[in-house]
């Protein structure tokens, strides 16, 4: 054997020697397969028990969170069905109309056999069965023929759950050949609503209502209800900017005025539709917040064309913000009603 055929056998047997190696060195590195924990039955019923738990309380969440927005629902319903119900249906605007529309049909004739005729069928639609079918007037030798001028509520006399009387003060024109006069009475119709229409159930009649009112001004209640600004010179600040306010109020445009008037519910001043004159009086007192006041002002205003002039009481909240005044409420009745009542 020469030089060259031992050195390739060597070869040979150096790289089965090294490929031997490799593989011994990567069987003896390799990682044994894991093998896959033998779980004792045990465990499988605690998770599977563990998984029904929280699906029934997940179901149970569920079923407790619609039975209470259908209560919730439910009760909002029934309060307004009670509501409903307490409300006299025959004191409802539906019934006023009906009663406006039987009043004008009432004052409406002409005094002849086919104008009796047709006010007997107009009358027909309103009256119960039973009720004379001229509802009360006397056709017989009445002259006179009747047209309604106007028809204008008065009050509503509640008279049971159902009944009520709604009473007009009606103003007709009576003529009888060239004669005219003009009257106005004071009308009540018996309206009752029998679940599913309105009806006249007894003759209507004339009545009186008292138009004189009973109402006393209390010109003390705020002073002797609310705190009154100690601090003259605040007060006098405050009068100074009233006089600013009023004179953008009626003349500027709603971007002008938003710098002094914040109130989102009225945004819009008078835009021109009358001037302003002066400030009359100022009563200033303590808001509810600081730097907060309540100014209850009356100011003289003038429509130029007409040469008119008149006073109006304007209930402000008025706010002091980085040293300057604004109104951030107009018409603030309601909350300083709410304040003198606490």
């Amino acid at each position: 054997m020469n030089h060259i055929q031992k050195k390739k056998k060597k070869l040979y047997k150096d790289s089965d020697s090294i490929g031997l190696w490799e593989r011994l060195k990567k069987f003896a590195t390799a990682k044994p397969k894991k093998e896959k924990p033998i779980r004792p039955k045990t465990y499988r019923m605690r998770k599977l028990g563990a998984v029904t738990f929280w699906l029934l309380f997940s179901f149970m969440f569920l079923v407790v969170l619609v039975t209470i927005t259908s209560e919730s629902n439910s009760a909002q319903s029934t309060e307004e069905e009670q509501m409903e119900v307490s409300l006299n249906p025959a004191t409802k605007p539906e019934a006023i109309q009906f009663a406006k529309g039987f009043a004008r049909n009432y004052f409406t004739w002409k005094s002849d056999n086919e104008g009796w005729e047709d006010r007997q069928e107009r009358l027909s639609r309103y009256l119960a069965d039973g009720l004379d079918e001229q509802a009360g007037l006397i056709t017989e030798g009445l002259e006179w023929n009747s047209s309604v001028q106007g028809v204008n509520l008065r009050q509503v006399d509640e008279i049971t759950d159902r009944k009520a009387h709604i009473i007009f003060d009606v103003r007709m024109q009576m003529k009888k050949e060239k004669e005219t006069e003009t009257i106005s009475k004071y009308f009540a119709v018996p309206v009752i609503f029998n679940g599913s229409s309105y009806g006249v159930y007894e003759l209507p009649f004339i009545t009186h209502v008292v138009e004189e009112t009973d109402v006393e001004v209390d010109e003390n209640r705020y002073q002797t209800t609310l705190t009154s600004v100690k601090d003259n010179s605040e007060v006098e600040n405050i009068e100074g900017f009233l006089g600013t306010f009023f004179t953008s109020y009626v003349e500027d445009s709603e971007d002008q005025l938003s710098y002094i008037l914040t109130d989102e519910d009225h945004r819009n001043g008078l835009n021109g539709a009358v001037e302003f004159v002066e400030v009359n009086n100022a009563e200033v007192y303590e808001g509810e917040q600081d730097n907060q006041f309540i100014v209850i002002s009356e100011a003289t205003f003038e429509e130029p064309n007409l040469n008119t002039a008149f006073r109006a009481v304007y209930k402000l909240v008025v706010e002091k913000r980085d040293n300057h005044y604004v109104v951030s409420k107009l018409n603030a009745e309601q909350q300083i009603e709410e304040m003198a009542n606490e």
